[in-house]
């Protein structure tokens, strides 16, 4: 729905009022929380609980050229950029420590005018990004950040929203930066680049044919990274439908591993209330219906989709994920650790 020409006029001036309130930020990296996860996994959900934490603003989307300055495709990053974690990137790395340190000189708005006061009051910084999933091992490495979240979720779910939202944060390099289906060429260049996929993904990856089947290898490029990543992980691996199903007992573990004494009331709170992504339809059951919340996907995909989908899901080893709702938690915490 169009805003109205108020509406629009209002949110060009809380942009620019926003604008100037970063601007004259400082943020130490040392205080700086990243979230990460492929779209549509949740990312939004979690930044909103942990925003809760005071003291705390975020960033939304700082890779998104939409928001970025008009330099960041020149300077190398991809709709999905892998870099191996020992390789040097100096203008990457530099734009990233401008990124965790608050210093854009476009900051993206926040989506909801009431939080204008918490920004103003914040001394300490969120960044969430639904694009950097495959340079963790490598962002881990460089930057001594106070903590990192990767959150993962069902395949099925995320390509089944990713279908009716068209967001799968692929976009076009022109200067319209539209939003696009990752095409077979996309996926076959950006997995011949990652060395440690085994040739016979490949050749699988080269027999596609389908929509679904291209973004659940979006997917599963997006996470084999940091779940292959040998060394002991140093992130918070958060699982969407365990959120879900035991928020409470997941928003402690959360404050405890990040050394927080206090668990504020309105993150729990989150837990009944809609992130601002997610789509209006389906906001009445947030909360509401565990069950209902987590099996979306089987209602608008189709029995071959889903086929499809879980069949390209267990050609990369990540078949901790089935028909089920919920993952393999035993054969999946093998792979978190």
């Amino acid at each position: 729905m169009q805003m109205s020409k108020i509406e629009y006029k209002i949110n060009g001036i809380i942009q620019q009022i926003d604008k100037v309130i970063l601007g004259n930020k400082k943020f130490n990296i040392s205080d700086t929380i990243l979230i990460v996860g492929t779209p549509r996994s949740g990312t939004t959900w979690l930044m909103e609980i942990l925003g809760t934490m005071p003291g705390y603003t975020y960033i939304f989307e700082p890779l998104n050229p939409i928001r970025s300055p008009p330099q960041l495709f020149e300077l190398g990053f991809q709709s999905r950029t892998y870099l191996p974690f020992n390789i040097e990137w100096s203008e990457g790395e530099n734009y990233l420590r401008n990124v965790f340190r608050g210093n854009l000189p476009g900051p993206p708005p926040l989506p909801k005018p009431k939080l204008i006061m918490k920004r103003i009051m914040a001394d300490k910084l969120i960044v969430k990004s639904i694009n950097l999933n495959r340079m963790l091992p490598w962002i881990a490495k460089r930057f001594q950040l106070k903590n990192i979240f990767f959150i993962i979720r069902h395949p099925c779910a995320v390509v089944a929203s990713q279908l009716k939202t068209h967001l799968c944060a692929y976009k076009t390099t022109s200067s319209t930066y539209t939003n696009s289906f990752p095409t077979l060429k996309n996926i076959l260049d950006e997995a011949s680049q990652i060395e440690q996929l085994d040739k016979e993904i490949i050749q699988r990856l080269k027999r596609i044919k389908t929509t679904e089947e291209i973004l659940a290898a979006a997917w599963c490029l997006d996470n084999y990274i940091p779940l292959s990543y040998l060394l002991q992980k140093p992130w918070i691996t958060v699982i969407y439908e365990k959120l879900v199903t035991d928020g409470e007992k997941e928003i402690a573990r959360f404050f405890e591993e990040m050394g927080e004494q206090i668990i504020p009331r309105s993150a729990v709170r989150c837990l009944s209330v809609p992130s601002v992504s997610t789509i209006w339809r389906e906001r009445r059951i947030i909360g509401k219906h565990e069950n209902e919340q987590l099996s979306k996907w089987k209602k608008s995909l189709s029995e071959k989709q889903i086929e499809r989908i879980l069949d390209i899901v267990s050609t990369f080893g990540l078949d901790f994920y089935t028909e089920l709702l919920e993952p393999d938690y035993y054969n999946i915490s093998k792979n978190i650790v």
